[in-house]
């Protein structure tokens, strides 16, 4: 399927450092307009954290199991349209299943509104002000259109939208950038009805707006599963960029980005070859990008102190667990096990006994007869001394220890709610801890959406261009922001920020791709 690329010094219009989303989506506008463009992954798949893999028969999706902005006229189909691909798409409807204590719960991702007044009955007047409050709030988000990048816009222009947004969005600037548990306690004094709605998205520093934007999908029933699991999406990416002249190359980890007076000229990798170009883009994280492969750049010290005093989104462990078919869901595809005092604990806080469990049953595909089911377990980074490795990061004896004895206490947990009838179906079993995603992506302690989603740190995005000359930061560092449409979108306004320089305006040229065709 991938096309590789052999030999030395190699000269290219763009290299692109890492396959994740942002850098796949980046290379395929700048390859259709173009440019000669290489991308090269040490991993031997695509997708970062959006990638898939098969254990035994079951196929699991590493980190992600749903999305939204794939469907039908949405952002990351629309620009498989315009780069010449396309996917196969089902929407995810969810029946819920929530312990929170020992009380339970049950409903439909399709009627959630009138299940809660079921459940709650005497909370039917908070129910409706909490959802009328979050829909006016994403409304007010995303009628305003895309965003424009902070780079492009003037002092006036900044001045002009701060004003206009006291009008535009009075909702967003009084709930959305606060504690989402304060504000989902606010409007929902009953506590376990608050629990239940934090249940979704059990992070305990998240924004209001990410518990209103995941409810506000639910709703609309906008969830999205790709027909074949996740890799399908970077597969597809790649897929393209071939179409249009890219290359990648896989299971090639570059080791350093070269730097000649001041401008980036390309990138040496760990196997000695070496590239050259006139453009350098990092997909890689950012901790890993200016601390290893410029790890000797000292025009990048001020970046590095300003990277310090930020905080990291949360980490999670997972489990991966392979499920026998004779196991019965009752069609519940969405499970979550709460701590009666889930709402006052801290990420620091959290530990196996009482962290939020999310377990959620993955679509099958056609050749699967058993389950595969995903595991995951809030549980923060430094949790028992990191993982029992100190400082050291080393996966010893004392590591996997601790990694065994979390992964019985989750299954205990889980088994005590299910029953020991789900306890005799596990066929397979496989953890991640935050070490390994940190390990396998590079992201600085297995941050899985970049920066921290609080009121300190949202919106305090790293540009795209570096104080470096011809190097660019893509990816969910920078603008717009983490998560996978965040990530893709920031390869199209990185894309468009480079060719504009160029005279091409990608901009106009996108809209007008999809006006000739509805002509």
């Amino acid at each position: 399927m991938y096309v590789t690329d052999g030999g030395n010094l190699q000269n290219y219009d763009v290299i692109i450092i890492g396959a994740g989303m942002g850098g796949l989506s980046a290379a395929n506008f700048l390859a259709k307009h173009g440019k000669k463009v290489l991308v090269v992954e040490k991993h031997d798949k695509p997708g970062g954290y959006l990638t898939s893999f098969i254990r035994k028969e079951f196929l699991f999706d590493s980190a992600v199991f749903h999305l939204n902005d794939i469907g039908e006229n949405q952002t990351i189909s629309s620009f498989l349209e315009y780069f010449g691909g396309k996917i196969e798409v089902e929407k995810v409807k969810y029946n819920f299943r929530v312990f929170i204590g020992n009380e339970e719960y049950s409903f439909s991702s399709l009627s959630i509104i009138n299940d809660l007044k079921r459940l709650f009955p005497n909370q039917k007047e908070a129910l409706e002000r909490f959802f009328n409050m979050s829909e006016k709030m994403i409304t007010e988000m995303t009628s305003q259109g895309p965003p424009k990048a902070p780079y492009e816009m003037s002092l006036l222009e900044k001045l002009r939208f701060g004003f206009s947004s006291l009008k535009t969005m009075p909702n967003f600037l009084k709930y959305g950038r606060k504690n989402g548990i304060k504000i989902i306690t606010d409007f929902l004094p009953n506590e376990k009805l608050a629990s239940l709605i934090y249940s979704y998205y059990p992070i305990p520093e998240l924004l209001f707006m990410g518990h209103a934007f995941g409810w506000l999908n639910l709703l609309k029933n906008e969830n999205y599963y790709p027909k074949g699991g996740m890799q399908l999406i970077p597969n597809t990416f790649v897929e393209t960029l071939q179409t249009n002249g890219g290359k990648i190359l896989l299971s090639t980890e570059v080791a350093k980005i070269m730097i000649e007076n001041g401008e980036a000229i390309g990138i040496k990798c760990k196997d000695g070859k070496q590239f050259s170009s006139k453009i350098v883009i990092s997909n890689a994280p950012i901790h890993h990008t200016i601390n290893t492969l410029l790890k000797n750049d000292d025009s990048l010290n001020k970046l590095r102190k300003e990277i310090k005093k930020k905080d990291l989104f949360t980490s999670v462990m997972f489990l991966f667990l392979g499920i026998d078919k004779k196991y019965d869901f009752s069609k519940q595809n969405f499970i979550t096990i709460l701590d009666e005092d889930t709402l006052k604990r801290s990420t620091k806080q959290l530990a196996p006994q009482n962290c939020p469990i999310l377990f959620i049953p993955l679509p099958k595909t056609e050749e699967q007869e058993n389950t595969s089911v995903i595991v995951g377990a809030f549980l923060p980074y430094e949790y028992s001394n990191n993982w029992q490795t100190g400082n050291t990061k080393t996966r010893d004896e004392n590591y996997r220890k601790c990694k065994k004895e979390v992964e019985k206490i989750i299954l205990n947990r889980i088994t005590n709610k299910l029953g020991e009838e789900f306890k005799s179906a596990i066929l397979y079993t496989n953890a991640a801890t935050p070490l390994t995603f940190e390990r396998y992506t590079y992201n600085e302690k297995g941050a899985i959406m970049g920066w921290q989603y609080d009121a300190k740190n949202y919106g305090k995005f790293l540009p795209h261009k570096t104080t470096i000359s011809n190097l660019y930061l893509v990816g969910h560092w920078t603008f717009p922001g983490g998560g996978i449409p965040g990530a893709v979108a920031g390869g199209y306004y990185l894309a468009k920020e480079i060719l504009t320089k160029e005279g091409m305006n990608l901009e106009q040229e996108y809209a007008s791709f999809f006006s000739k065709k509805v002509s």
